[in-house]
């Protein structure tokens, strides 16, 4: 296979490649093609990844470039990660969502509409790119909001795209935490459904034992969340977990992963006044003035260990696992690679993934914007049967995927209006009097919206 990085510095890299090199058959005859406008940083993950211990083992060119078009030739898949947020504007609009009582996030929020609208233009561009120089590769998109790029490309281009999430490895941490295993488990067969970090687990199994019945067992009337080893964020993890468990104890329904900004829709009160604690911390160490070079300077002390390591005649750490490696271990977790073994044809993968409906969840439309559980065997994605949104949240889901979908059709055809639309779809505070005042201080912070989406400002009055 042929492929394609876009934002090829990234560090999520070099273990992702890693853990494709345990099968050398993906690359047989091939190549990664690292694409940054920051070479050097492409040219550093490139010379990691030729040292890394699996490449003798491979057939497999490393090139960096700053050329796109010329890494989209001929590629078989091309993934997608890159940062949308930028500083000040991101504490201000986390500013303005806690005074007018929303959540802040880059995802599943008003604020993650904004950077829809900030990031539209540039997926759509390459989508388009592929459409010329590789028709028939999969997108892979792995910048927020996924879900709302992912419909927008598969809805208007001849593309297929996926919105993938770190939260597919985190379903495989938090069901055996919550039964008392501090560890990562690869062997939980779950099928779920709804919207990116808010999707629930419909039916599964763990070494053929139903999952529910597991669930049953383990939480006891004094369950509590074990200690966390694994992890530097103990407390957060453990909170996490106290709240997936209250939701199954009441509803009989386990959220898929436990993301801030989805459980949050279910439990608002609590996720406001836990944000409110959390930007007043975040203030005390706020800049206006010298935010944007602050964050600059943060990325580039993240950076700087990853490029020595690139540069030095000392080999890295290729040893210890992820969790506790993340710049050099090896990534087994992360959905790309299941998904591009799957893309290349060496097996048939099950994968929960945000993709337009086109029949998969009962009672939306083709093209809504959903996650839900499929099959890939090499371009053919396969929706898993019987998927659906579990009894009381029906209504909720349906709102934000209409929210979603919204945003996909208004950042692909760059129309105001729709984007507008879009923002009065999400059902917090849904046409509450706070929300024109708000929406109108993000159009203020997101100063840097094209034009045509820019323009929706002027449809919040009516």
């Amino acid at each position: 296979m042929n492929i394609t990085f876009i934002g090829g510095g990234s560090l999520r890299i070099l273990p992702i490649v890693r853990a494709l090199f345990q099968t050398p058959e993906v690359f047989d005859g091939g190549s990664i093609r690292l694409v940054d406008l920051k070479l050097e940083r492409a040219e550093a993950v490139g010379r990691l990844i030729c040292r890394c211990p699996e490449y003798k083992n491979v057939n497999c060119k490393v090139v960096w470039t700053s050329d796109a078009d010329q890494a989209l030739d001929g590629s078989d898949l091309f993934y997608l990660t890159t940062a949308i947020e930028r500083e000040p504007a991101d504490t201000f609009a986390a500013q303005a969502a806690a005074q007018y009582g929303y959540l802040h996030s880059d995802q599943l929020s008003i604020n993650g509409a904004f950077l829809a609208a900030r990031g539209g233009g540039m997926v759509m561009n390459f989508a388009r790119k592929m459409e010329k120089y590789c028709p028939e590769a999969m997108m892979l998109i792995f910048a927020n909001p996924v879900p709302v790029f992912s419909a927008a490309v598969s809805n208007y281009t001849k593309i297929k795209a996926l919105g993938i999430c770190a939260g597919f490895g985190n379903h495989r941490w938090d069901l055996p935490r919550i039964c008392g295993r501090d560890q990562y488990e690869n062997d939980w067969n779950v099928v779920a459904a709804g919207v990116n970090h808010l999707s629930f687990i419909l039916r599964g199994e763990h070494h053929g034992k139903d999952i529910n019945a597991i669930l049953q067992e383990q939480l006891t009337a004094d369950w509590h969340p074990m200690p966390i080893t694994s992890s530097a964020s103990e407390a957060r993890i453990q909170e996490g977990l106290c709240k997936l468990v209250d939701v199954y104890r009441r509803f009989g329904s386990m959220i898929f992963s436990s993301e801030f900004d989805g459980m949050g829709h279910l439990l608002w009160t609590w996720a406001l006044e836990k944000q409110q604690r959390e930007l007043q911390h975040r203030l005390k160490h706020f800049n206006p003035a010298t935010a944007a070079a602050d964050g600059i300077q943060k990325i580039e002390q993240k950076f700087l260990e990853f490029a020595k390591a690139a540069s030095s005649q000392a080999e890295p750490d290729w040893h210890t696992p992820i969790n506790k490696n993340p710049l050099f271990g090896v990534d087994f977790s992360e959905i790309s690679v299941s998904i591009i073994l799957a893309a290349a044809g060496l097996e048939t993968m099950r994968i929960t993934a945000s993709h337009p409906n086109h029949g998969a969840v009962s009672d939306f439309p083709d093209k809504a914007a959903l996650e839900y559980t499929m099959d890939l065997h090499g371009k053919n994605i396969i929706p898993v049967e019987n998927q659906y949104i579990p009894s009381p949240f029906k209504g909720l889901i349906t709102s934000l995927s209409e929210h979603q979908t919204l945003l996909a059709d208004a950042i692909a055809q760059q129309d105001g209006r729709l984007f507008a639309d879009a923002l009065e779809a999400y059902p917090m505070n849904k046409f509450s009097a706070a929300r024109v005042p708000f929406f109108q201080r993000m159009f203020e912070i997101f100063s840097d919206l094209p034009p045509d989406i820019s323009a929706g400002i002027n449809h919040l009055n009516w």
